[in-house]
């Protein structure tokens, strides 16, 4: 064998080898990621699993989740018990810039508070994201952390924050071009 004959041998071997591996090495992690799920679901008995869904239903039965809507007071109920609606939803005032500690977009034009109800009502000239995105900022900066978030759209949002013993809960509406902002300090 001549030394060109051995060298095209030994890289025909050695490509041959490369491709092997490379064909083979994800057949190899496909197994082994097989034999992990295969573990972890012997680990676990279908018993356990079964039990764990009947506490899940026997806690929360489907009917509880049914009735929430019909236990949620309705709009005119509140406005019964809320003469000051009106004022509530519509605030005539000159805005405040800071309410309990709590800061009011720069953008206000209008704001009403209701300290029966510990309440702080405003509108500003801006957008529902506007508003989210100013409290989210603010409040984070003040070391109040956000506990719930529902993003909602364009046409409103509400979150909820919490800082120590309190909890403030913000609903921004949007109205006409403009925002409702309402905090609440409980």
């Amino acid at each position: 064998m001549t030394r060109f004959t051995k060298f095209a041998f030994l890289t025909i071997l050695i490509l041959f080898v490369l491709a092997c591996n490379a064909v083979t090495q994800p057949f190899s992690q496909a197994k082994g990621i097989a034999e992990t799920a295969q573990s972890i679901a012997t680990a676990m008995p279908v018993q356990t699993l079964q039990s764990l869904a009947t506490q899940m239903a026997t806690q929360f039965p489907a009917g509880t989740l049914e009735a929430l809507p019909s236990a949620l007071p309705s709009l005119e109920a509140l406005t019964t018990n809320m003469p000051n609606i009106q004022g509530f939803m519509n605030p005539t005032g000159a805005p405040v810039s800071e309410w309990k500690g709590i800061p009011v977009m720069p953008q206000a034009t209008a704001g009403q508070e209701d300290t029966n109800s510990s309440t702080y009502t405003y509108k500003a000239d801006a957008t529902v994201k506007d508003a989210q995105d100013f409290y989210t900022t603010q409040l984070q900066n003040l070391g109040w952390k956000s506990s719930l978030n529902l993003p909602g759209d364009a046409n409103g949002s509400l979150q909820v924050f919490q800082k120590d013993n309190n909890i403030l809960t913000v609903t921004i509406i949007e109205q006409e071009g403009k925002v409702l902002v309402i905090l609440a300090m409980g």
